[in-house]
């Protein structure tokens, strides 16, 4: 199976964007924003993965069988996340 030919400039791009977004995290990690740090540090280091995956793991130039394999992970990693807010919220905490 032939490799998809990308472009050192897409390479580039992409490693620039990871760049910025840590150091968005980063100087977003001084700022107070009560419940919503957790929030926002996911919302990027969720954007942070999609970059990785789709250019430097080439997930944008593959079939359909690893496409479905990725949003099945997806979907798996958002039922985790909702049973683990579930459970946070249901608890009693007195």
């Amino acid at each position: 199976m032939a490799q998809p030919a990308v472009s050192r400039k897409t390479y580039a791009y992409t490693f620039g964007g990871l760049l910025a977004l840590t150091a968005l995290t980063t100087l977003l990690g001084f700022i107070d924003m009560g419940p919503m740090n957790v929030v926002v540090a996911v919302g990027i280091a969720a954007v942070k993965a999609s970059l990785i995956a789709a250019f430097f793991m080439h997930a944008l130039y593959e079939g359909k069988l690893v496409r479905v394999a990725l949003a099945g992970g997806v979907i798996w990693f958002l039922i985790l996340v909702s049973l683990t807010i579930t459970d946070y919220i249901g608890r009693r905490w007195s």
